[in-house]
């Protein structure tokens, strides 16, 4: 089947999205109004994105917080880590940066392609989703400061649970270490007061934000904020990274929904969202546990009797598409809600009433079924020729030759160069069997150093 074809199918269903992009099936914003005809080039009267001069700098300046400069990224919130990290980093084995260990792969990547490596902080998990959320910030090796050049922090993690960034944040500031924010899931923070404050109001040096995720505008649309202290010969690698990195052939229509997206956060009031909000929340709780966290746009469903996986299977059945699932819960991308928009959600009520459950026994093996490796320490960018495919069963004892990645939500499991372990395949195999889908992992084997 063509991919044509596969959306034609999936759009007959009606369906309902509770996943991203933030224009959730264009119900949300205005981005209707852009005819594909605007996807032009820098034509006479038009500009050029890597030397931006008239209306591409003009509408970037619309962009900028407080003590900020911004620039659109057309490459995903993957290209504007990459710049920043690529201007940092030393090709040694001395780790040089310093990042979270719920790390996106694109930081990893960044790691790899600087020849260089990391020194992963030890963090904390979160009890409710069993995902890391903080720094342990007594348990740093401080030892390795003298060499590390940058520290990257992820905030919000992937299920919108937030921490005391601020008290990280300055904690690196006053060791001297700059600090990049991966706050791809954070585009909509401060949009009210009611929404999580952003990091950049508390002196981040780099933010990078997934404008997609949450605000109406097209995947890959993302912004990066520098912050106006920045030394200036750091700015121009960055910059000169990010030209190098994208497209030469920026395309106008991201640009374009990107200002469009921006005119929607500035103009953004949020009464609707939250009347249907807890219309929604209170419907769920008819048919299931539902839990809250500090991002409003993010909720997670759960039952004694389902696992997180066959929610999300009852949901799709009845048309309704959700972000991810695993043993425990099922997690639910809400739109932001505004007068006008075109989202159906008495339809979607309807649905929830609809919802048939079967209380049959189900234990919970809750922790099994998580992809997250808990192990910090240093991890070393390391490239191979001599790589061999092995099945599942057959790799343990192995070293891993590519990381390991449940997608979503694209975190590494299983770093390239580390040992592979009994409990590591056991987790594998349980998580594709129960569903999931994990990047590296094909026909149910692996690729290991030979």
């Amino acid at each position: 089947m063509t991919m044509h074809k596969a959306i034609l199918e999936h759009f007959k269903k009606e369906p309902i999205s509770f996943h991203v992009p933030g224009h959730h099936y264009q119900t949300i914003g205005n981005l209707k109004a852009l005819d594909l005809k605007y996807d032009i080039t820098e034509i006479s009267g038009m500009d050029d994105y890597h030397h931006a001069e008239s209306i591409i700098k003009e509408s970037e300046l619309l962009l900028n917080k407080i003590g900020y400069q911004s620039r659109f990224l057309v490459n995903g919130t993957t290209v504007g880590l990459l710049a920043v990290i690529m201007s940092f980093i030393k090709s040694t084995s001395m780790p040089s940066i310093a990042i979270m260990r719920n790390a996106h792969k694109s930081i990893y990547n960044g790691v790899s392609l600087g020849k260089g490596s990391a020194y992963i902080l030890p963090s904390n998990l979160s009890q409710m989703t069993q995902e890391y959320s903080g720094v342990n910030l007594n348990d740093i090796d401080e030892s390795l400061f003298p060499h590390i050049n940058l520290a990257v922090l992820t905030y919000p993690n992937y299920y919108g649970e937030t921490y005391d960034i601020k008290k990280v944040i300055d904690y690196f500031h006053n060791h001297n270490i700059p600090v990049l924010i991966d706050e791809a899931h954070g585009a909509h923070f401060d949009i009210t007061d009611r929404f999580p404050v952003s990091t950049l109001k508390y002196g981040a040096d780099f933010v990078v934000q997934s404008y997609h995720k949450t605000l109406p505008t097209f995947t890959m649309s993302s912004v990066i904020h520098m912050n106006n202290l920045i030394d200036e010969e750091i700015l121009y690698r960055v910059n000169s990274y990010l030209s190098k990195l994208q497209s030469s052939s920026p395309s106008y229509m991201l640009m374009l929904g990107l200002e469009y997206a921006n005119i929607f956060y500035q103009t953004y009031d949020d009464d609707f969202f939250f009347e249907r909000r807890a219309n929604l929340i209170e419907a769920f709780n008819q048919k299931f546990k539902v839990i809250e966290v500090a991002d409003p746009l993010k909720i997670m469903l759960s039952h004694d009797c389902y696992k997180g996986s066959e929610i999300a299977e009852l949901l799709e059945s009845l048309g309704i598409y959700t972000e991810l699932s695993n043993e425990k819960f099922v997690l639910c991308v809400l739109p932001l809600w505004h007068e006008g928009d075109r989202y159906l959600f008495d339809n979607l009520m309807e649905r929830i009433k609809n919802i048939k459950l079967n209380y049959h026994p189900f234990i919970s093996e809750a922790n099994t079924d998580i992809l997250y490796n808990q192990t910090d320490g240093i991890y070393i960018s390391q490239e191979t020729n001599h790589v061999i495919y092995l099945p599942l069963d057959e790799s343990v004892g192995h070293i891993n030759a590519e990381h390991i990645i449940p997608y979503p939500p694209g975190i590494p499991f299983i770093l390239a160069g580390e040992e592979i372990t009994v409990q590591h395949i056991a987790h594998i195999q349980k998580f594709i069997h129960t569903g999931g889908h994990v990047h590296g992992v094909e026909d149910l084997k692996i690729r290991v150093i030979g």
